[in-house]
């Protein structure tokens, strides 16, 4: 199959918000950058102005506040928020969500199994999400070791929550840590840097995945294949597909930004056409996905 794409890596993404409730919202704004940053960016800088230290956090939260950020640089899309355990304890959740190949992987495969295979599409995510990490988390602890010798990466948990708002509701899955908060926390104590860093690899955006077999297209299929997961994807582009979207019901589509109900297959050079022939031709309409057998 061919290969993607490379998304454009200066295209704007980047992207933060500090939610509490009762409603109050921060913007973020963030530094640009070409090739690396010049300057450390403080992330966490919004949640920090209004709660010092992650106890002040804490207390908020005990009176029924929720304090939360989301963001993302470049990568998968990342929250911060302290919870209470069920314990009473308060911790600070450390979350990476599922973006790029994976996540329509996921999408795709959520409403190829329907209401009745959700249960064990749930199961067969997260079984895959563990396995994943033990081949991530190695990966981007050793390079964090090259500035600090002495570092040891949090081992996350997959998880999954509430469906996403819109249409049919497909479950939110991703990896967190929880670190527990003390009256001596600082909020930098409650960041495992190869967790932020496995965001930027998630997404494929900035190519840190390239050269990790177990996150390119076809083996990221057959990992969720073999935890029961029905993922689909096209023989023509390699897309996950499926054609069981409410709104394209029996018409294989795609998630993809790129060609979505669309599929890039090879065709012939687009010629020109002849001047009185008019401006289109029946290249115009594309080519539909089709499914690839398994093992393709």
């Amino acid at each position: 199959m061919p290969k993607k794409r490379k998304k454009d890596r200066k295209a704007p993404r980047k992207r933060a918000a500090v939610r509490t409730s009762p409603p109050q919202r921060a913007g973020l704004e963030l530094a640009e950058w070409d090739d690396a940053p010049q300057e450390d960016v403080d992330l966490l800088g919004s949640l920090a102005e209004r709660f010092p230290a992650p106890v002040d956090a804490v207390k908020a939260v005990q009176a029924g506040e929720l304090v939360e950020w989301t963001g993302d640089i470049e990568g998968a899309k990342m929250r911060h928020r302290v919870v209470l355990a069920d314990n009473g304890e308060a911790v600070v959740e450390q979350a990476v969500f599922l973006d790029g190949a994976l996540e329509q992987m996921v999408l795709c495969a959520a409403h190829q199994a329907g209401e009745h295979g959700r249960e064990q599409l749930h199961t067969g995510v997260l079984a895959a999400l563990d396995a994943l990490h033990n081949v991530i988390r190695p990966i981007v602890e050793a390079g964090v070791r090259k500035v600090r010798p002495d570092y040891t990466a949090a081992v996350l948990e997959s998880f999954h929550e509430a469906p996403e708002l819109n249409g049919p509701g497909t479950p939110v899955f991703g990896w967190r840590a929880f670190h527990s908060v003390g009256p001596d926390t600082v909020w930098d104590d409650t960041i495992d840097t190869a967790t932020w860093n496995s965001s930027t690899m998630m997404s494929g955006f900035i190519g840190d995945s390239d050269g990790v077999p177990e996150l390119q297209p076809l083996q990221l299929a057959w990992l969720l294949r073999e935890h029961g997961v029905p993922v689909i994807l096209c023989a023509g582009c390699g897309d996950p597909i499926t054609d069981s979207h409410p709104r394209w019901s029996g018409v294989w589509v795609s998630p993809s930004n790129d060609s979505g109900p669309l599929c890039e297959a090879p065709t012939p050079a687009l010629r020109l056409p002849a001047p009185q022939l008019g401006w289109l031709t029946d290249a115009e309409f594309g080519h539909p996905h089709q499914p690839a057998r398994v093992g393709d």
